[in-house]
């Protein structure tokens, strides 16, 4: 009996896992950086080890048991690989794990893990500096949006990214050095169109609650699909809410799944809820402070977001840019409401205006957001009939936190 209890007791004894990682701030965001070859062969075989790594197993909303921070924004995972193709130097995949929930989603880029690859394949050996360079671009391919992204990082006197420096971004407290990171020919990058809709306004109908209710909104995909809702339309009864608020929260997923639909990313609802990475939401609104073009309240996995998603920067940008769109109605002066009525994201009010045409050169377009703003290089080539996302660029930094094992069960 006891030597049948001991078999048994060996028998179900866990193995514990050994996964080489570098956990990395970057921009707003943090993750783990892995090399690829340190993971299954098969991306469908991810899965389990990132959520056994990052603490999501068993739905565990906490993370406690891995090395994930409990938010959305620090359950990220980013992937990396020597590229065979001879348009980039490194291959990334992102990897949105999520918190509360066994899913890990590919579906879509993340920008701000995106600025750590560049410092992450110097420091790894991935991409190494001629003698004597302080500054190289590391071309990298995503995977999840099969897009290009061009990084400008500075090299230290070791070849090893230049991490400390004076450039300062909102969300983060002390300075870095400068990572410009350029998304190139980022329209379509999941749905392999600008307007995955064909317009560039859209009446999105929410059923959803006991009052139906209608809101406009610019679906635009480029370096990520978006939802941009133009505040004023918002439902009267969320004029009391807040955006952390949990009715404030519903209100925009059942919005979020409604473009998801009319975007053709989904189905129906259930298929819509089913994918939360993709498409993202934001509310835009004019901005009242001095030098913004707009202001935004993101939303990710269903939360509030803490600043903007670096791809929603890029995103939104090209956006503002572009005639006829939401944000681009928003930005114009003609938008911008009297100081008596100057508007939350809660207020209820449809507006109207013609907005004027853009030049089409490069412009560098500030966002407003809950954690400060950030400023965007968007260069649009604007056609008779339609818009050619060229290249945007944003500024971001990052930082090693520390290199070694995560170890998990699986």
């Amino acid at each position: 009996m006891g030597v049948h209890m001991q078999e048994t007791t060996l028998k179900r004894k866990r193995v514990r896992h050994v996964l080489p990682a570098v956990l990395m701030r970057a921009g707003t965001s943090k993750g783990l950086f892995i090399h690829r070859k340190d993971l299954p062969a098969s991306q469908d075989q991810w899965v389990r080890p990132l959520l056994a790594a990052m603490g999501s197993k068993n739905n565990e909303p906490r993370q406690i048991d891995g090395v994930g921070g409990a938010t959305s924004t620090t359950s990220k995972v980013a992937i990396i690989s020597p590229s065979q193709r001879s348009d980039a130097d490194v291959e990334y995949t992102f990897a949105q794990v999520s918190v509360g929930m066994e899913t890990v989603d590919f579906s879509g880029n993340c920008g701000n893990m995106a600025s750590g690859v560049g410092p992450f394949a110097l420091d790894e050996r991935l991409v190494i500096a001629d003698p004597g360079v302080r500054q190289v671009e590391v071309r990298i391919f995503n995977t999840n949006t099969s897009r290009i992204m061009v990084e400008t990082v500075d090299v230290d006197e070791n070849d090893h990214f230049e991490e400390d420096g004076l450039y300062d971004m909102a969300g983060v407290v002390d300075s870095g050095r400068q990572v410009h990171v350029a998304f190139v020919d980022p329209a379509g990058s999941v749905t392999g169109a600008l307007f995955p809709s064909g317009n560039r306004v859209e009446e999105l109908t929410v059923s959803t609650f006991d009052t139906p209710f209608t809101v406009q909104a610019t679906l635009v995909d480029a370096a990520n699909p978006f939802v941009f809702v133009n505040a004023f339309t918002l439902p009267t009864w969320l004029s009391a809410a807040m955006p952390q608020d949990q009715l404030y929260v519903d209100t925009v997923e059942c919005i979020r799944r409604a473009g998801a639909i009319k975007m053709n990313m989904a189905n129906n609802q259930e298929e819509a809820a089913a994918r939360r990475g993709t498409p993202k939401i934001a509310i835009v609104w004019p901005s009242s402070s001095p030098g913004m073009d707009i202001q935004v309240q993101s939303f990710s996995m269903g939360k509030p977001h803490p600043s903007l998603q670096l791809t929603g920067a890029v995103c939104l940008g090209a956006a503002v840019c572009i005639d006829g769109t939401v944000p681009n109605l928003l930005s114009t002066s003609e938008a911008l409401p009297t100081p008596e009525r100057t508007p939350s994201p809660n207020n209820a009010e449809t507006m109207y205006c013609k907005a004027p045409a853009t030049s089409g050169k490069t412009r560098a377009v500030t966002v407003k957001h809950p954690g400060g703003s950030i400023s965007v290089d968007a260069d649009v080539l604007l056609l008779e009939s339609s818009s050619h996302v060229v290249q945007c660029t944003v500024s971001r930094t990052a930082r090693r936190l520390f290199e070694g094992n995560v170890l998990y069960y699986n």
